[in-house]
């Protein structure tokens, strides 16, 4: 999980305590995170021994030029924007001027907002909280003592206390039954189509290391599906991408906006929605934005990897005959020309200008405009807000209620939520089962790759050449 869907789950809670029921919190231990969702609570606890991780926020980028020049692999990339530094991860050994500029200020926005939330929710000031952030990790016993918890219990005594002060027996249920019991369909359908995953042409599956691939083509299936029943009246398009393939996206994007045409689409920020996956979302009638998501990232980079020196090292020999001037300008065993690099570039070019073009209409911009915040830069949910790159702030439930307006539907209205492509069990079911389940295999399986191995098999996914719409690397804030 990143931290725009943290926020949506805290709201959620807060919500809830809003409504006169009190919340206990129980922390084993952790950091940042866990502790700004604990902070929704009335009462925050944590077992005698238990440690609380506050020590700031942190991203990292593994650059590999060096790792690539050692075992003979030659980086042939080009971009378009300033800010596109995808290529920086296997072209240069550190940060370009512009890449961390970006990455200070999305830092920044992501360290605001905390410091912010955990302010309100303790009601301190955003200096104390600064300065437990600069001073922890704590142990329990500290952490009490500076009135960031309020107890030191273990979760049976919170239990216990809950208990009591509620008047009432705890009551649980397993997570199948409650999804059975409110899932009971009646009232107007939304379609909220789910759009994750690095963008490919083709099926959406599963890839080599974990990885989930959407594919345009079982989302175009979903639209349609969305446009052509009569008994949904909008749709909510829920993107969590990083962008991908940018022919892809396209295709995307043309089916969205033939959706739009016949009903309301409202698109839903998750934790990204950059590149590519803001690329899709061009053609709703209104965005909507987690403060915390990772957008924007307009541009465009392609190329390819000549492995020529690698595969001399291991003894192997390659020989080509070709017929065609360029017939071997995206061949993996040479690099690219000076001419062919200059006509990779002018293509790369002409999807820049289509990507700033679609922007320009959605957001109705000029393309002048667009340029300022374009340039491959990335942008947070607040950023983009700012900017106009995004209409508000909110989670799924604020885009659900702006579909029922756009749609016409009375306000006590009763929402059913249909997931599109269909998933094999309810959608609340799903969502609850991996929250607490403790069983993500596809998560263990990516964890278990080193981060430099994770980050060559990235380069990996696309054929040499493709034009791709996609972050310019894993952007990870701790």
């Amino acid at each position: 999980w990143g931290w725009a869907k943290l926020a949506e789950v805290r709201d959620a809670l807060r919500r809830f305590a809003a409504a006169g029921k009190p919340i206990y919190a129980s922390l084993s231990g952790g950091g940042e995170a866990e502790y700004l969702l604990a902070s929704a609570a009335r009462i925050v606890s944590m077992p005698p021994t238990a440690t609380l991780q506050l020590d700031g926020l942190s991203a990292t980028v593994l650059f590999l030029r060096g790792t690539l020049d050692k075992v003979g692999v030659s980086p042939n990339f080009v971009h378009v924007g300033r800010y596109k530094s995808a290529i920086e991860t296997y072209a240069r050994r550190d940060m370009s001027p512009p890449a961390r500029e970006a990455l200070e200020a999305l830092l920044d926005d992501h360290y605001r907002l905390l410091v912010d939330s955990l302010a309100s929710a303790r009601d301190r000031s955003p200096a104390f909280i600064q300065r437990q952030l600069d001073e922890g990790p704590f142990e329990a016993r500290e952490a009490r003592s500076r009135g960031l918890i309020d107890t030191m219990l273990y979760q049976p005594d919170l239990d216990s206390l809950a208990t009591r002060r509620g008047r009432a027996r705890l009551s649980t249920m397993p997570f199948r039954r409650y999804a059975d019991r409110i899932s009971r369909p009646h009232g107007a359908h939304v379609a909220l189509i789910i759009a994750s995953g690095t963008i490919v042409p083709g099926k959406s599956h599963v890839g080599a290391n974990g990885e989930w691939f959407l594919g345009a083509e079982t989302l175009i299936e979903a639209l349609n599906e969305a446009r052509q029943r009569h008994s949904i009246r909008a749709v909510v398009l829920r993107i969590d991408s990083p962008g991908g393939d940018a022919g892809a996206s396209d295709d995307i994007w043309r089916e969205v906006k033939r959706c739009r045409a016949k009903k309301p689409v409202i698109a839903s920020f998750s934790d990204y929605a950059a590149s590519g996956g803001y690329y899709i979302a061009m053609g709703a009638d209104s965005i909507v934005s987690g403060p915390a998501t990772i957008t924007g990232s307009i541009g465009i980079y392609g190329g390819k990897m000549n492995v020529r020196g690698l595969l001399g090292k291991l003894g192997v020999s390659v020989e080509t005959v070709s017929r065609g001037a360029h017939a071997e300008m995206f061949s993996p065993f040479r690099d690219f020309t000076a001419e062919e690099a200059q006509r990779f570039g002018r293509q790369l070019e002409d999807h820049y200008r289509v990507f700033v073009a679609r922007v320009a209409e959605n957001r109705r911009m000029s393309p002048a405009r667009v340029e300022d915040v374009a340039q491959g830069r990335v942008w947070t949910g607040l950023a983009a807000r700012e900017r106009g790159l995004v209409d508000a702030l909110g989670g799924i439930d604020r885009a659900l209620e702006m579909s029922r307006l756009r749609a016409g539907l009375p306000r006590g209205e009763e929402l059913v939520v249909e997931r599109l492509p269909r998933p094999r069990v309810s959608l609340l079911q799903s969502l609850f089962e991996s929250l607490f389940s403790g069983d993500d295999g596809d998560a263990a399986e990516r964890a278990a790759l080193p981060e430099a191995l994770r980050t060559l098999v990235a380069a990996s996914r696309f054929p040499a050449g493709t034009a791709l719409a996609h972050l310019p690397f894993a952007i990870t804030i701790r």
